[in-house]
């Protein structure tokens, strides 16, 4: 019902990025380019990037969907924070799905699996848990040649 109703990808692209670019302004935030993928950043920046659970939905859907419709895909895209196997590292277990991961650490599966926004807010929530735990976030997937 959601994807019925929603707008073509390329509308979707050109707000987001319009959307990103005001978020830039607006707090200062910075997403990774070549250079700092590679090299660490200075300490005044805010430096952010995506985090998804797995690689599928940037490293093959969209970059498949973009190619596909011949749209420009934003760079920012280009390089995200894997949460499934961030938490296989630092809990040195592997999880059956996201709701899996999130009952392994006693939080509740909020709303219905496989929604995009409500599987967004639950991975917040498993990321939001892991940092608390310790867990240091870093880049795990680049499409980015260095």
């Amino acid at each position: 019902m959601q994807v019925e109703a929603g707008i073509p990808l390329q509308i979707c692209l050109s707000r987001f990025s319009r959307w990103l670019k005001n978020l830039q302004l607006d707090i200062g935030v910075v997403f990774p380019n070549r250079q700092q993928i590679s090299s660490a950043s200075s300490p005044s920046q805010k430096l952010c990037t995506f985090l998804t659970w797995s690689d599928w939905d940037l490293g093959v859907c969209l970059q498949y969907e973009c190619k596909r419709k011949q749209l420009h895909k934003p760079d920012v895209l280009n390089s995200w924070i894997d949460l499934r196997s961030t938490y296989r590292l630092f809990y040195d277990r592997k999880p059956k799905g996201l709701n899996g991961a999130l009952q392994d650490l006693g939080i509740q599966f909020s709303g219905r699996e496989h929604s995009g926004l409500d599987d967004a807010r639950n991975t917040a929530h498993l990321a939001a848990r892991m940092t608390r735990d310790g867990c240091v976030m870093k880049i795990t997937r680049s499409l980015v040649r260095v």
